[in-house]
C-alpha cells in the first residue's frame, strides 16, 4: 500500500443501465440491479470490504430508506453526480466532491463484480479474458509486465483471443495524479488511464472470477454464479439445464409428473421438462434453463413502469384462465380444503411442537386485538367457500412471483416449480382460488419482500408489528389483481384473501432456520387477517 494510507474506493454507478437492461428491469443505476434477493451493490461491498467506500449514483435517483440505511451500516457514503457525464468526467466530479486528496483511489465499475479484487495493491488493473464481443479495453503490456496502453475495441470485434481486457477494477496510488490525467484527457476515462500509466507504472493482475452485469447477455450469465436454493432442495444450473434434486422423492416426482403431464396449452407457459430420475439417493428432474428475470426480482428491486407490469399480469391471468378451462372431473372444494384448511392446521401443530409457540394464545398487531393462530385458521375455513360446488382445474400450486419468469420478447410468463401434490397425492389438479391466492401472497402479502429482508417485523410479548419498504408498483398491482377474473373468481375476492392468510400461517414451520422470518410471517398473517376481518 502506498504511503497515502487507506484508499478511497468508488463504485461508479452514476448513469442508468442501457436500453436492453432497462427494458427488463427499469431505468436503474447498474449497482442497483437485482441479483436474486439482493442488489448488486450488496455483493460488491462484500467483495470490497474496508472503509472510505463511496457509491456514485445519479443525482436524480431516489434511494429507498432501506438502501440508505444498509449503506450507512456498511460505512458507505453516497456520492450523487449530475447525469450525462462521461465515465472520466464522473470520476473527476466524484473525487472532487468527496475531497479524495493525494492518497490511493480504487475504482470499481458499477456493473462489475470481482470475486477477489487485489485490495492491497496500487497502480494495478484487473485483467481477464473476454467472453463475448462487446466493447472492451484490451490491456497491452511490455516484456516486464508493465501496462503500456489500453486499447478500445468496438462491439462486434473479436479482438485478440489471448489479450486480456480491463475487467472493471482499477487502483491508483495517487488520487491527485489521476485527477490531473483525467482532466488533461478531457474526461475520457481510457485516455486518462493511459496518461496516468505513462507516468506511473501500472501492471495487470487477476482478481478471481469476473462477473459483468452491464449487458443483457452477460447479466444473466453472471447471475448464474450467485444463484441460491432453499435448504430442502438443491438446484444445479449449468447454463443449459436446471436440475432440481431432493431426498424428498414424493415432492420431486410430483413436480416432474406435473410438468410432463400438463396439457400443451398449459406447457407453453411453463418450463420445459427434459428428464427425471434418481442418482446417489436423490430424486431429480431437469428443465431447460431460461435466461429470464424472475418476478420476485422485478417486484422487490426492479423499477418497471405500469404498462410492463400490466403486460406481466395479463400473461399470468392468461395462464390461470388456460388452467381453469381444464378439469380432472374432481371437486375444487375438496382440493382447496386439503391445500388450505387441512395443510394449515397440520403446519401450525408442527410449529407449536417444534418451537413451543402457544398457537392458542390471543395475539395483537400494533395494539389491535387478534385471535390466536389456531383460532384464525379455524375462522378462515368458512371464508374459503368450500360449498361452492366448483369443479377442480389444472393447478400450478405454487404460483408466486419467485416461481414465475417473464419473457418480455414474447410477452409470456414461464412458470417453474409446480406443487404437483394435493395432500400426499400427485395430481395436476387443484383449485383456482389457491393459485390466485399464491399470486396474491406476493402482491398483497409481499412475501418476496420478507424473504429479501425488505421489511421490519418486531415482537413484544404477544404484540407484533410489521412494516414494508415502499414499492411504487405495489398499489396498482394490487388494484390490477382485484380486476383479475378467472372462472368467476376475482383476484381479491374473500376466498382468495382467506387462502392468502392461510399461506402465511402454513409456511411458518418451513423457515425454522430463520426465527426472525417466522415472526414476520406471523405478523403478516395478523395484518392480512385483520384486513379481511374488517370487511
Amino acid at each position: 500500500m502506498a504511503a497515502g494510507g487507506e484508499p478511497v474506493r468508488l463504485i461508479m454507478s452514476g448513469a442508468v443501465v442501457g436500453q436492453e437492461l432497462a427494458a427488463e428491469f427499469g431505468p436503474l443505476p447498474p449497482a442497483m440491479l437485482p441479483v436474486g434477493v439482493q442488489k448488486l451493490y450488496e455483493l460488491q461491498l462484500e467483495a470490497l470490504g474496508g472503509t472510505r467506500q463511496h457509491l456514485v449514483l445519479p443525482e436524480g435517483y431516489g434511494l429507498t430508506d432501506y438502501d440508505r440505511e444498509r449503506l450507512a451500516r456498511a460505512g458507505v457514503e453516497v456520492a450523487p453526480i449530475p447525469e450525462g457525464l462521461r465515465l472520466g468526467e464522473a470520476v473527476v466530479y466524484a473525487l472532487n466532491s468527496i475531497g479524495a486528496g493525494e492518497g490511493p483511489v480504487h475504482i470499481l465499475h458499477g456493473d462489475t463484480l470481482i470475486a477477489e479484487p487485489p485490495l492491497h495493491a496500487d497502480d494495478v488493473i484487473v485483467g481477464a479474458r473476454r467472453s463475448n464481443e462487446y466493447a472492451w479495453a484490451e490491456i497491452e503490456t511490455d516484456a516486464s509486465g508493465r501496462i503500456t496502453v489500453l486499447v478500445d475495441t468496438r462491439a462486434g470485434e473479436e479482438g485478440r483471443e489471448h489479450q486480456p481486457v480491463a475487467a472493471g477494477y482499477f487502483s491508483f496510488s495517487s488520487g491527485v495524479e489521476l485527477l490531473r490525467s483525467l482532466t488533461r484527457m478531457r474526461g475520457d476515462f481510457i485516455a486518462g488511464v493511459n496518461h496516468y500509466a505513462a507516468g506511473r507504472p501500472m501492471r495487470a493482475l487477476g482478481g478471481g472470477r469476473w462477473l459483468d452485469f452491464g449487458h443483457l447477455q452477460t447479466f444473466f450469465q453472471s447471475r448464474l454464479a450467485v444463484t441460491t436454493a432453499r435448504a430442502f432442495n438443491t438446484v444445479r444450473i449449468d447454463g443449459l439445464t436446471a436440475r432440481k434434486s431432493s431426498r424428498d422423492e414424493a415432492k420431486i416426482w410430483a413436480e416432474a409428473h406435473w410438468l410432463q403431464e400438463a396439457p400443451p396449452a398449459v406447457q407453453v407457459y411453463c418450463a420445459r421438462l427434459l428428464g427425471f430420475g434418481a442418482e446417489a439417493g436423490r430424486s431429480f428432474y431437469e428443465t431447460e434453463y431460461e435466461y429470464l428475470p424472475v418476478l420476485s426480482e422485478l417486484f422487490v428491486h426492479g423499477a418497471l413502469a405500469r404498462q410492463p407490469w400490466l403486460r406481466i399480469l395479463a400473461s399470468c391471468e392468461a395462464f390461470l384462465r388456460t388452467c381453469a378451462q381444464l378439469s380432472g372431473g374432481g371437486s375444487g372444494d375438496a382440493a382447496l380444503k386439503a391445500l388450505a384448511a387441512d395443510k394449515t392446521a397440520a403446519r401450525l401443530e408442527a410449529f407449536a411442537r417444534e418451537t413451543g409457540f402457544d398457537i392458542d394464545a390471543a395475539l395483537s398487531l400494533e395494539g389491535r386485538p387478534a385471535p390466536s393462530l389456531r383460532a384464525i385458521a379455524e375462522r378462515l375455513v368458512p371464508a374459503y367457500d368450500l360449498q361452492s360446488g366448483a369443479a377442480d382445474s389444472v393447478c400450478h400450486g405454487d404460483f408466486c412471483f419467485s416461481n414465475i419468469l417473464y419473457d418480455s420478447r414474447v410477452r409470456r410468463i414461464r412458470a417453474i416449480d409446480p406443487r404437483g401434490l394435493v395432500g400426499e397425492r400427485p395430481t395436476l389438479y387443484g383449485d383456482v382460488r389457491y393459485d390466485l391466492a399464491k399470486l396474491a401472497h406476493s402482491i398483497v402479502g409481499r412475501y418476496d419482500q420478507i424473504i429479501a429482508g425488505r421489511c421490519r417485523a418486531e415482537r413484544r410479548g404477544a404484540d407484533f408489528s410489521i412494516a414494508f419498504e415502499p414499492i411504487a408498483c405495489q398499489p396498482w398491482l394490487e388494484a390490477a389483481l382485484g380486476e383479475m377474473n378467472v372462472r368467476g373468481v376475482r383476484g381479491r375476492s374473500v376466498p382468495v384473501q382467506a387462502v392468502t392468510v392461510s399461506l402465511f400461517l402454513s409456511m411458518i414451520p418451513l423457515h425454522a432456520d430463520k426465527p426472525e422470518r417466522q415472526m414476520a410471517f406471523i405478523a403478516n398473517a395478523l395484518r392480512l387477517f385483520l384486513e379481511l376481518d374488517s370487511q
